[in-house]
């Protein structure tokens, strides 16, 4: 009988990613295991082609938290029955924990399994639910996630991260490129322009001036989510310079095979950047408050243009000087030294 695994890691979309080397590792040692990963709303459609993965539970920690701090407590302890009978339809072997939050240890406990594993270093009293946990086998958190496979006796892992693209995405991308003239000999770049962090973001000014110099070279497209619709428009208007806008217009698929199609992509620490890692597209990768070392896609085609300053590596989400001095210290001519440096 192949083992059943459960993998429970909601959220981020560059999380999520990074997450995705348990289960092909998972894949490579036990060929016929069954892989159920517990993903939130969000990131869900990263994983819905995904070889390495058998079946997907989709469920929306924001949603619950919010009906939590709304007092919605009845629709609140719905959604957690709804969740607990999803869970407990079948037995796992064992369910591994790489969210490593309070709640997801909670989550935990509420699988049929007699190996729950999760992360030595976790927060929120996390390890407490847990039978055993693992410890990172080195620095990058891919090697953190990939920590809780010698629990279960797995000592071969794979870092490498995966993704995989719908024909509908890369039809989407086709017809995106014809009705933009992006044509087939045209190196094409694409800008990130936004993070879910303050402290991540690098000045919209120093797009700009990033893309007067690039411009000569390469077909420059921006993608986002309509979040960044104003900045979007700022940096175009005021580039001077062609641009295509694709801010807003995309999901994550179709973001993906706009990328999978590109020489290069320049985005802050976010999720993106880590999903342009995971299809083997070079990066330019600018750090401030977290540690590339940590966080930035791994192989010699991604770049790394990081802050020199002797508070970088925060890892805060508000700048405790108020400035946001380690990104704005990162200038425009030192990112495309790297994107000439990589590009494809």
């Amino acid at each position: 009988m192949s083992k059943e695994i459960l993998i429970i890691r909601l959220s981020s979309i560059g999380d999520v990613i990074h997450c995705t080397p348990v289960a092909r590792s998972l894949k490579a040692a036990w060929p016929d295991c069954r892989i159920t990963w517990l993903v939130g709303e969000v990131s869900a459609d990263l994983l819905k082609e995904n070889p390495y993965i058998d079946e997907i539970i989709v469920w929306s920690r924001e949603k619950f938290e919010k009906k939590l701090r709304t007092f919605q407590f009845k629709e609140a302890f719905e959604m957690w029955r709804e969740l607990r009978s999803k869970l407990q339809k079948k037995d796992f072997y064992a369910a591994l924990d790489i969210h490593g939050l309070f709640l997801t240890g909670m989550i935990i406990r509420e699988v049929k399994t007699t190996r729950r594993i999760g992360m030595r270093d976790a927060r929120e009293l996390n390890p407490h639910f847990m039978t055993k946990t693992g410890k990172s086998l080195g620095k990058h958190i891919t090697d953190k996630y990939l920590g809780v496979l010698p629990c279960l006796g797995i000592q071969s892992v794979d870092h490498r991260m995966s993704l995989s693209i719908p024909e509908d995405a890369r039809a989407f991308a086709k017809s995106f490129f014809a009705e933009h003239a992006v044509l087939a000999h045209e190196k094409i770049l694409i800008l990130i322009i936004a993070t879910t962090w303050p402290t991540k973001n690098w000045p919209p000014a120093y797009f700009i001036e990033a893309v007067k110099l690039l411009a000569k070279d390469f077909k420059i497209i921006m993608c986002g989510g309509r979040g960044e619709l104003n900045i979007g428009k700022e940096i175009e208007g005021q580039a001077g310079v062609k641009i295509v806008n694709a801010i807003g217009q995309t999901g994550l698929l179709e973001m993906a095979a706009l990328i999978e199609q590109a020489s290069v992509l320049v985005a802050g620490d976010t999720g993106p950047l880590h999903m342009a890692g995971a299809l083997g597209v070079p990066t330019v990768g600018i750090f401030g408050p977290t540690d590339p070392a940590t966080y930035a896609p791994l192989g010699e085609q991604n770049g790394i243009v990081s802050s020199q300053l002797s508070c970088n590596y925060c890892h805060k989400q508000r700048c405790p000087k108020g400035e946001a001095s380690c990104m704005n210290s990162i200038t425009p001519q030192r990112v495309v030294q790297k994107v000439y440096d990589v590009a494809r």
